[in-house]
This record gives structure tokens, sequence and C-alpha cells, in this order.
């Protein structure tokens, strides 16, 4: 990504590029935020780096079936909090 400084402004091809980056950045950090706003995935609270991993990989997998369901509407009634516990 090219940025801008004082005096030189972004040609419109940078424009362009920038622009199509930042939709492909926006589709790739969709799933973290999620993760950070549902899972509380800010701070690791284990003990050991395996732990965390573990910790990690089941939060992965939690959030891909809950995509999963999203995706093929099973969560048109239910709400989140009931779908999580």
């Amino acid at each position: 990504m090219i940025r801008a400084s004082r005096n030189n402004p972004l040609t419109e091809e940078d424009k362009e590029v920038s622009r199509i980056l930042s939709g492909i950045r926006a589709h790739v950090e969709d799933p973290y935020a999620m993760m950070k706003m549902i899972f509380n995935f800010t701070v690791m609270h284990a003990t050991t780096i395996p732990r965390e991993n573990v910790k990690a990989m089941f939060m992965y997998a939690c959030f891909n079936l809950m995509r999963a369901a999203f995706l093929t509407n099973q969560l048109t009634n239910v709400s989140l909090g009931q779908f999580l516990w």
C-alpha cells in the first residue's frame, strides 16, 4: 500500500491500488474482529504456550462452526447468546 506524504499526493493509479487492497484487507480482518468481539480474543490468560495454542485452536473451530451455521441460514431465529451458551 502506498501512502501519501505532505507534498506528495497519491496518483489515481495509487488510489486504485489502495482501493483494491483495502477490499481484500477488509475480508481478511473481519473474522479477527468477530473473534475479538464474541470470544474476547484480546488477551491470552492461560499459563503456557501449548495451552494457549489449544485454546486458540478451539476458538477457531467454534468460529468456523458459527460461520458455517450462519452461512447456511441456521441462525435465523436463534440469538447469538443462545447459540454460544
